[in-house]
């Protein structure tokens, strides 16, 4: 959207690097004392908003006034990295931002009377008309605090005065990146400094106030105030807001896994509805494989590109290496592939992966394999993604048999899955004996569409998943059928695959029916389970690949 890569000739021990970044979000990831914080500095420093322009005197929320501050990024000492020692250049999307499409930034001496020169950041083009920072809004918000605000010293309340429509937006995004289904009383958004600039924020109601609430409620409302923040920017000045930067330093910081993926959804979501470039780090290999998913949707709508900047989405990973002498370098990639990503995700752990081949399991259609890789995920807390590539190349039972009647390799050394329904098909009392006697060869415990809506149709389902599982409070039972009022057998499969489309879409995904149902049906969903396991663990011994362990 505004920054298309960074270049760094040198900074510390960063030496000739370059990577892609993100049109909407991009991860930094990395181990620690791989300068990811840095990095992030030094992305967000050449941005400003001066005088000269029409968003001057605008501030976030909580008092922020949209410029990317130094000593909140960078510890610099003269002594050990002299001036001249820096520099990098940012390369534009487009003209608009800044001269011919880019900026290169330098340090040089900063004089101040009677004491030593300390060091400042600036443009290479000096003073020449034009030159400057970039005037474009950037803010820069740090959650790596380990306490919740009841544990810190004295803070003072601070006004943030935010509307009625604001207050329920906040309120409504915390409670869906939280998974909080209820609150009592009326809950309202409060912030409270701290020593120095640190701020906190919650949300206060009738259970609990700022004061109680966890680090991690504090983070996600301080990310919301951010998003907020620039949302103003955006409903007010119109036609002058081109847009802005926000820079999170460690995104994951006290966020259970659930939550890190709603975050993201609602990051993304929040780039795209406010123009917002958002540049984080994290350590969480849950963050990343959110990322990577959300960039394999992207690229099966649009395709590989040869530019990491071309998708919406970036991975970035910071890796150290060693010279003959001792001294440390940084280097940089952009992680586009899920073979590279596992590497990663090893990396970060200090886990050497020296398998890098996987079984294969097939599934007749993409909602298959997302019920069946949802099921597998929540009995075995591993990546399993390290173990199974999981496939969908939309093929029919009697495709798969046949081709492993044929004994091609692939579908003999392949897990192959199979619909819940294919027992009752006339077609497979012809071929029953054949599955039976394979090694490789399951069936669901559901059939998908059908299934879902059976299992919803019952009242007392329904009323389970309603109360202890659905995100979306007016969704009854009347709604969830107004199409369909009759009895189950009324239907037929194209009926089944409209409802399913429309109460996923209603629902923002499957997980939800899923879940409910494989808690509501733990025998035969557990059993599946084991049984695709056991079969892993029979093809990987023959290939010589880890086991997964086996669930009791």
């Amino acid at each position: 959207m505004i920054i298309k890569n960074i270049e760094v000739e040198k900074f510390r021990s960063i030496s000739g690097i370059s990577f892609d970044l993100g049109k909407k979000l991009t991860a930094i990831a990395g181990r620690n004392a791989t300068q990811k914080t840095t990095l992030l500095g030094m992305l967000g420093q050449p941005f400003s908003i001066s005088k000269n322009s029409p968003l001057y005197g605008c501030s976030t929320v909580d008092g922020y006034n949209f410029k990317s501050q130094f000593n909140e990024k960078f510890k610099l000492s003269i002594n050990y990295e002299p001036i001249g020692s820096h520099k990098w250049t940012l390369n534009f999307h487009n003209k608009e931002y800044y001269l011919n499409n880019k900026i290169t930034i330098h340090s040089i001496p900063r004089k101040q009377k009677g004491k030593p020169d300390t060091i400042r950041f600036w443009n290479t083009d000096g003073k020449a008309k034009g030159a400057g920072y970039v005037q474009l809004p950037v803010y820069y918000l740090s959650l790596s605090r380990l306490l919740p605000i009841g544990e810190s010293s004295k803070t003072n309340t601070l006004n943030i005065n935010l509307t009625a429509a604001e207050s329920k937006y906040c309120v409504k995004a915390y409670r869906e990146i939280l998974s909080i289904n209820q609150m009592s009383g009326t809950p309202i958004v409060s912030a409270e400094k701290g020593i120095g600039k640190q701020v906190y924020a919650g949300i206060n109601d009738g259970m609990h106030d700022i004061f109680t609430n966890s680090a991690g409620e504090g983070n996600v409302s301080r990310i919301i105030l951010a998003v907020l923040s620039f949302k103003r920017l955006k409903d007010k000045y119109k036609k002058d807001y081109k847009g802005g930067i926000l820079l999170i330093d460690e995104l994951d910081a006290t966020l259970y896994g659930f939550s890190q993926k709603k975050l993201l959804k609602y990051l993304l979501d929040s780039a795209k509805e406010y123009k917002i470039q958002i540049i984080f780090t994290t350590h969480s290999p849950i963050v990343l494989n959110e990322m990577y998913k959300l960039q394999k949707e992207e690229i099966k709508r649009s395709g590989i590109k040869p530019e990491q900047s071309a998708y919406d989405t970036a991975i970035v990973y910071l890796t150290p290496t060693y010279k003959e002498d001792g001294s440390r370098m940084i280097k940089a990639e952009n992680i586009l592939g899920s073979t590279r990503l596992n590497e990663v995700v090893n990396d970060i752990n200090l886990v050497p992966l020296s398998k890098t081949k996987r079984i294969n399991a097939y599934f007749e259609d993409e909602h298959a394999l997302m019920f069946g890789t949802y099921l597998l995920k929540h009995y075995y807390s591993i990546n399993l993604e390290n173990y199974i590539n999981f496939i969908d190349v939309n093929l029919g039972w009697t495709n798969y048999l046949q081709l492993y009647k044929k004994n091609i390799p692939e579908f003999i050394n392949s897990i192959i899955n199979l619909d819940a329904d294919v027992p009752d098909k006339k077609e497979y009392r012809e071929e029953k004996q054949v599955v039976e006697n394979s090694s490789n060869i399951l069936f669901l415990p559901l059939e998908i569409e059908k299934g879902l809506f059976s299992f919803l149709k019952n009242h007392a389902n329904y009323i389970n998943f309603e109360t202890n599982y659905s995100n979306v409070s007016t969704l009854t039972y009347d709604i969830c059928f107004n199409d369909w009022p009759l009895e189950v057998e009324i239907y037929k499969t194209n009926d089944f695959k409209r409802w399913y489309e429309t109460i996923t879409n209603f629902l923002g995904g499957p997980e939800l029916l899923f879940k409910c149902w494989i808690e509501s049906n733990e025998d035969d969903a557990k059993k599946y389970a084991k049984r695709f396991v056991e079969i892993y663990n029979f093809l990987s011994d023959i290939f010589e690949l880890d086991q997964i362990p086996s669930i009791e």
